[in-house]
């Protein structure tokens, strides 16, 4: 990430209920290049480690590799350094490039940051390992013995070959699954960006269990893997594709069922920015940004749609607690009964946020906690960002 300019968060932590918009704590921090070890803030923050820690952040690609978090127990930010230089000093000809003496230390990136967990102890991101001199780029997944501080998994997943001008990849968290010390993951290729007509994604969905990397599923689509959603208790994947209305694109679901091995595909709104199982994985909510379109799925019969038109501009969805369905809008908390599809109340964001509004990157830790995310509320001015959690 190589903007260049600060970013604020604050920290509020509700004591009750959103409603009651009572605030416990707030803390502030901003992107720093200057500092040793650097931070560059996430532009979506996560709940990690059993819904503790918040993920945050990374240090910069030319500083010492290293995750930010922040405590929601203890109220303090916590730094955790990779031990990925060490690893690489001990494999150097695992990989392409060698350790500079300027600029970008190591060939190595942190591509995605993808689970920490204390209790099982166990890590896990996808790196991109490139030598300056060439243009080929390899990705492999890492896994990280939090116990012992060593990297103890690496597996290639792909390579891009120096003569490829066209393709580019992605990857994405999907979640982690302390029961079974299981966490997922997308990772995706696009054989040409500028060719959107064609299925020429290939997309991956993988699993990581303990210490070992197990590709579940590879298909063919016209979309890269958007904001895919886990639902742990049913084992269910939602993976979403992004295609704004107008473009009339058609963009496709694809809900992953893990214990039968099942990929079904399912038509889905545009912008889905809001997605949410139900408590039990019975049903599956999408909800589009751009026409407001709600459409409620049953998991067992896809065809078997309920749906509605609720407002713009949303940019998460989930439950904060039972019964209560929250489609996070810049203009408010606008909360559904989750049955009827019918709203209950709104809580305007003008509570929380004194000038312009745009709550990209808030996000939920089911029936527990909202993170609300302002990334325009700076008193200082221009582009910043303040995250409330709520119990």
């Amino acid at each position: 990430m190589n903007r260049l300019y600060l970013f604020y968060f604050s920290m509020m932590v509700f004591v009750y209920s959103v409603s009651a918009q009572q605030v416990e704590s707030e803390f502030s921090f901003a992107t720093d290049f200057n500092v040793r070890p650097t931070f560059v803030e996430g532009n979506s923050p996560f709940f990690v480690n059993s819904g503790k820690w918040i993920y945050l952040g990374k240090t910069a690609d030319f500083d010492e590799p290293g995750l930010y978090f922040y405590d929601t127990i203890s109220k303090t930010r916590i730094y955790r350094p990779i031990p990925l230089e060490i690893y690489y000093q001990n494999h150097p000809t695992q990989f392409l490039g060698q350790i500079e003496t300027k600029g970008k230390r190591l060939p190595l990136t942190v591509y995605e940051f993808l689970f920490y967990d204390e209790t099982t102890k166990r890590a896990g991101f996808v790196i991109e390992n490139k030598d300056k001199s060439i243009n080929t780029k390899r990705y492999f997944f890492m896994g990280w013995d939090l116990a012992t501080n060593n990297i103890d998994v690496v597996e290639f997943i792909y390579e891009i070959g120096k003569d490829d001008k066209k393709s580019f990849a992605q990857s994405s968290a999907i979640g982690y699954s302390q029961e079974d010390n299981t966490g997922y993951f997308t990772f995706a290729v696009d054989n040409d960006l500028k060719d959107d007509e064609s299925e020429d994604v290939t997309a991956f969905i993988y699993k990581i269990q303990n210490q070992n990397l197990t590709k579940l599923q590879e298909y063919k689509s016209k979309f890269y893997p958007y904001t895919p959603e886990f639902h742990p208790d049913s084992k269910q994947i939602l993976i979403a594709s992004y295609a704004e209305a107008f473009q009339n694109r058609n963009p496709t679901g694809y809900l992953y069922k893990i214990n039968s091995d099942s990929l079904l595909k399912l038509s889905i709104p545009s912008t889905p920015y809001g997605i949410s199982f139900s408590k039990d994985g019975k049903f599956l909510y999408i909800a589009a940004s751009d026409t407001g379109e709600v459409r409620k799925y049953n998991t067992d019969n896809l065809s078997d749609i309920k749906t509605s038109k609720w407002g713009t501009h949303g940019h998460k969805l989930g439950f904060w607690k039972d019964g209560e369905l929250v489609w996070v809008r810049n203009s408010g908390l606008h909360i559904y009964d989750p049955i009827t599809l019918k709203q209950k109340t709104v809580i305007p964001t003008k509570k929380f946020y004194k000038k312009h509004v745009n709550v990209s990157g808030s996000t939920f830790l089911p029936f527990q906690k909202l993170l609300l995310r302002n990334i325009l509320e700076d008193p200082a001015g221009g582009a910043a960002n303040r995250i409330l959690v709520s119990p």
